[in-house]
């Protein structure tokens, strides 16, 4: 698992900086970026919680949520990266007349990583390397007309999470820009039970794979 780390992290981060380039039209001391998140679960819930029978197999599944990211660079093309996002779906519900009722997943990352950046003009694009935790959970929650709703939780579990991707910032200004795309792939370390119990994954040998686009507005300092 470390040597798989490491190796990624160079590949991602040496192209990067052999390509950067010198600007004088962007602020490169670092970004604060906040957006769409999109997770894309290759192994979520299915057959191996056929006791909770009503979740059924739902096979991949797509997360919707946020994702807030600030990265301070030492040079003008590497730097270090604190990387939160938040997301979320709902397994199943039901709703009448304003009443609704369901079961949802949440999943939290908080990572952090060197990044590698290269500058074309006003445009830049990154690639980075992240490592932390992934939080996920169960909940059930009511809401009812005009006194609102209520969430309980029904499980939760915390596992080793790393990231390996990039993306690509379109200037719009020396400090502002929009993230067009930013793709990663997102590997989780919960063990079979914890997987099963939160809801995230049928997958038995210890590791989930999803992938995540985030796209919003990048602030340059």
């Amino acid at each position: 698992m470390r040597k798989f780390a490491i190796s990624m992290c160079v590949f991602l981060c040496l192209p990067i900086i052999t390509l950067a380039q010198n600007s004088d039209n962007v602020s490169t001391r670092g970004t604060v970026f906040g957006g769409y998140s999109l997770l894309h679960n290759n192994n979520s819930l299915g057959s191996g919680l056929g006791s909770l029978g009503s979740f059924g197999n739902l096979g991949s599944t797509n997360f919707n949520g946020w994702d807030a990211q600030g990265t301070f660079n030492f040079v003008p093309h590497f730097g270090v990266t604190a990387d939160f996002s938040g997301n979320s779906r709902m397994l199943n519900g039901v709703s009448f007349l304003g009443f609704s009722a369901g079961t949802q997943q949440h999943l939290y990352n908080f990572l952090f990583g060197p990044t590698a950046t290269a500058y074309f003009g006003k445009t830049s694009v990154f690639g980075h390397a992240l490592f932390g935790e992934q939080h996920a959970s169960l909940s059930a929650s009511v809401s009812v007309p005009i006194l609102g709703g209520i969430s309980a939780p029904l499980d939760s579990a915390n596992a080793f999470a790393m990231a390996f991707g990039g993306g690509v910032d379109i200037g719009l200004s020396k400090h502002f820009a929009i993230r067009a795309a930013q793709l990663d792939y997102v590997r989780t370390n919960f063990n079979s039970t914890d997987a099963l119990a939160s809801g995230l994954s049928t997958n038995l040998n210890g590791h989930q794979n999803s992938f995540r686009y985030s796209g919003g507005v990048v602030w340059r300092f």
